[in-house]
């Protein structure tokens, strides 16, 4: 029996001194070294975590007089986290478990002219976000270009080519974007450019990004919310099957998109509230009127919230196809969320088979679209 106790013992042992090992290897340090070109009145710098509802801070270090810190942290997973002097200043960084990170800023604002060594997915981060306010800048001087000739006798050329070359920048800034996300998917950085790309017109690089993302970081609060996104577009990318809407119409009666296959659909998502949408209804009657006897049907799904509103709407601007629906939830309508539908006015045209064709065509486009699907 004795000799079982030790055994038992030695074994318990070397079992706890594993454990501390993995758990030794799993928290690995990550230290940040950082000195602000002017620490102002600041004596103190934070590092905070994203998760949960709130931030909280994650680790904090004093700033020294001649404007060094260092902070010392120990992570498991990459993650995204805040670097912070006050709530209005402050930068977002990437860290990965392992890293030795050199940061210096020029003053005593933390903003992308931030120089970091040591952190991959930092440095790509604001990298590219340098890259983008490059376009921005470029933008910006193009537009007072353009102000600046309206008074021109040589107004209509100088403006032609000043559009030409927004344009220009325009592509080259998405372009630079795409070059970069390409190089290297899997990156959490990509996380702060959503809102530079369109989830129509750029899904191809989207799509590639998100899986590489989503498998090297699945358990990421942000690349999950951004996978739900995606997997939003990529149920209704182009060439799929459109998914059903069944809502009620003004008197209650249940009308499913379903039962138009067969003619080419628009899908119009509005609201009497919309003053964008309310403007584009005049041209979508006018498409409707032209083809409607040719096989073309418009399916309006309302986000208002007002019954009365969403009535008097479809009176006043003369809507006057019979398909129209809402469950009167706003922007959480069942047929928004199931589109991912995140602003309005939202068009998704669909084929005589209910297949989708495209997104978002509004004007001139759209009657083109519609009239090549009834050929």
């Amino acid at each position: 029996m004795k000799s079982i106790l030790i055994r038992f013992s030695a074994l318990t042992l070397i079992a706890f001194v594993f454990s501390s090992l993995q758990a030794q290897r799993a928290l690995k340090p990550v230290v940040i070294n950082g000195k602000l070109g002017d620490k102002g009145s600041f004596t103190q710098i934070y590092l905070d975590t994203l998760n949960g509802k709130n931030p909280w801070i994650f680790a904090q270090a004093p700033i020294n007089s001649d404007g060094t810190f260092q902070l010392n942290v120990s992570i498991t997973t990459p993650d995204i986290y805040r670097l912070r002097l006050d709530d209005k200043n402050f930068l977002m960084m990437i860290l990965s478990p392992g890293e030795n990170i050199s940061l210096t800023t020029p003053g005593i604002k933390l903003s992308t002219d931030v120089s970091i060594e040591g952190s991959v997915h930092s440095k790509l981060l604001y990298n590219n976000l340098s890259q983008w306010q490059f376009f921005e800048s470029r933008r910006e001087s193009l537009n007072k270009q353009y102000n600046e000739v309206q008074q021109s006798p040589y107004r209509d050329s100088l403006s032609a080519i000043i559009i030409n070359d927004f344009r220009a920048n325009d592509s080259l800034q998405k372009v630079t974007l795409k070059t970069q996300m390409e190089k290297l998917p899997a990156s959490l950085a990509w996380i702060f450019f959503q809102d530079k790309l369109d989830m129509t017109a750029d899904f191809d690089i989207i799509d590639k990004t998100e899986v590489a993302m989503y498998k090297t970081f699945p358990e990421n609060d942000f690349i999950k919310q951004y996978h739900d996104q995606v997997e939003h577009e990529r149920k209704t990318a182009t060439g799929h099957e459109a998914p059903e809407i069944a809502l009620t119409d003004p008197d209650g009666k249940i009308r499913k998109l379903s039962s138009l296959k067969g003619k080419v659909v628009l899908i119009d998502f509005w609201a009497s509230w919309c003053g964008p949408c309310r403007k584009e209804n005049p041209n979508v009657v006018k498409i409707y009127q032209q083809y409607k006897d040719k096989g073309f049907e418009v399916f309006s799904v309302s986000l208002d919230k007002d019954k009365t509103a969403w009535i008097n709407a479809i009176a006043k601007d003369n809507l006057l196809w019979p398909n129209h629906v809402s469950d009167l939830k706003y922007w959480k309508s069942e047929g928004a969320l199931t589109y991912g539908v995140s602003s309005i006015p939202y068009t998704v045209l669909l084929d005589k088979k209910g297949r989708i064709v495209s997104k978002k065509l509004r004007g001139e486009e759209l009657e083109q679209k519609v009239a090549e699907l009834l050929k």
